[in-house]
């Protein structure tokens, strides 16, 4: 007699062995007799989704998901999963419309970390109907943050520049709700426009961590952040000096707590700042920022590069930005990769980000030495209330010790094949010795 519950057993058994075909096999003969269908269920079929995904069995995961969701029809991540999957199969429309009806389901995901999300919205002309979900979801969930900088992104998608600039304000006023508002005149909407320092708002910009992407700058941000004379702005990644500088700098400064005061004291008290890690590689970011923020300290975490491109490749998997295998994008990163490539002509960046020393020297032409603090990933690790010591001297600040100290924005990876990293090795040797030689000391072996 045919089992289900036996079926479902032999699928999971197998899933746990690796043997995909044989737990696939299974578990598609426990559906033709599964008629116990609940809750239970519907976390079975997500999970199984989850699985099929990572053997790239798009049209499977997404009928798993597609089961979960008869059961549990409001499933924030089922639903996202499942755009995944169609997204890997070409069909953005069935993705965006996914996308749409998961908006109020979980009113605190951070959509604007997510390019893919907005890409999909931009390509299907549904950008109009993302702000009219943001809008209705606001009302239902008015004390969340993170829709009005959704809503901001979205609206500044379509231009509404004005509009996505009162929506950053008000978050800024939820997020710091002890903040008055004084008068502020703001500069230009036009980033080539020249202000004064005194009259410029950006020199209230204090210190930017640089990067490196997947090197410890979510973790220092968040150390930073809870320093009591530290204000952060809406997000820890404004992408402004790179992707966004066509926004304007009134875009960029209204979502920072600047030009306020906060329990009485001035906010030349306070010090506020950014973490965004493209801009350490963006060719154009050291220029914009020498012209407008002159005064401006910089931070910047190096990792081994090796660990670095391989998280950096996980990181991006998990966020379904990148669907070919490890071998086969650093294949294809190591053909594309050249001394003069466009920044936007190297697929993923996964190598050129590793180049410590040429970026430096690009930093270093628009700014003093002395303006950097330049730290070692691996030391933040091991110690970083000793790392911590270091910034806040950096910076001109108390040291504040904190209770303890939680690993931000990381992720659990299989290893990687050792010929890959003999590769990657390989390949940094000369860049590492450069960049040792550029500092003075050794930060990687060459």
């Amino acid at each position: 007699m045919d089992n289900p519950e036996i079926f479902q057993r032999l699928a999971d058994c197998y899933r746990q062995q690796g043997h995909h075909q044989q737990a696939i096999a299974y578990y598609h003969r426990s559906l033709e007799h599964d008629s116990n269908l609940d809750l239970d269920s519907a976390s079975q079929h997500r999970q199984w989704g989850d699985w099929l995904m990572t053997f790239q069995q798009w049209q499977r995961a997404i009928d798993a998901y597609e089961r979960s969701l008869t059961l549990e029809p409001d499933n924030f991540q089922t639903l996202y999963q499942q755009a995944a999957c169609f997204s890997h199969l070409g069909d953005r429309a069935a993705m965006v419309r996914l996308y749409l009806k998961s908006i109020p389901l979980n009113p605190d995901f951070p959509w604007y970390y997510y390019p893919l999300f907005w890409q999909s919205l931009k390509h299907e002309n549904k950008v109009p109907e993302a702000i009219a979900q943001f809008q209705k979801t606001l009302t239902q969930f008015p004390k969340s943050l993170n829709v009005y900088i959704n809503l901001g992104d979205a609206l500044s998608l379509q231009n509404q520049t004005k509009a996505a600039i009162s929506y950053y304000q008000k978050g800024v006023k939820l997020m710091y709700p002890q903040l008055k508002q004084i008068a502020l005149n703001h500069t230009s909407d036009k980033p080539k426009s020249h202000q004064s320092q005194t009259s410029n708002p950006t020199a209230s910009i204090n210190f930017m961590i640089l990067g490196v992407q997947k090197a410890g700058t979510s973790s220092l941000y968040a150390y930073l952040s809870q320093h009591p004379q530290i204000l952060p702005p809406l997000r820890k990644e404004l992408e402004f000096w790179s992707w966004k500088f066509y926004q304007g700098l009134d875009w960029y400064l209204s979502q920072f707590p600047i030009g306020r005061y906060s329990c009485g004291k001035p906010i030349q008290d306070y010090q506020t700042g950014e973490a965004c890690p493209n801009y350490f590689d963006f060719p154009e970011t050291p220029e914009r920022l020498a012209r407008h923020c002159p005064t401006t300290k910089f931070i910047i975490l190096l990792r081994n590069p090796v660990d670095r491109a391989i998280s950096h490749y996980h990181h991006w998997r998990k966020i379904h930005q990148e669907s070919l295998s490890l071998e086969d994008a650093f294949e294809m990163n190591f053909k594309n990769l050249s001394p003069n490539s466009p920044y936007g002509g190297v697929p993923k960046n996964y190598l050129e980000r590793g180049l410590y020393a040429d970026h430096l020297r690009r930093w270093f032409s628009y700014f003093p030495r002395e303006r950097f603090l330049i730290l070692k990933s691996e030391r933040f690790y091991e110690n970083p209330e000793a790392t911590l010591r270091q910034v806040y001297e950096f910076l001109g600040l108390p040291h504040q010790p904190l209770s303890h100290y939680p690993k931000y924005n990381t992720g659990a990876y299989p290893a990687s094949d050792a010929k890959i990293r003999d590769v990657l090795n390989e390949f940094y040797k000369f860049h590492n010795q450069d960049l040792n030689n550029l500092l003075g000391e050794v930060f990687f072996e060459s």
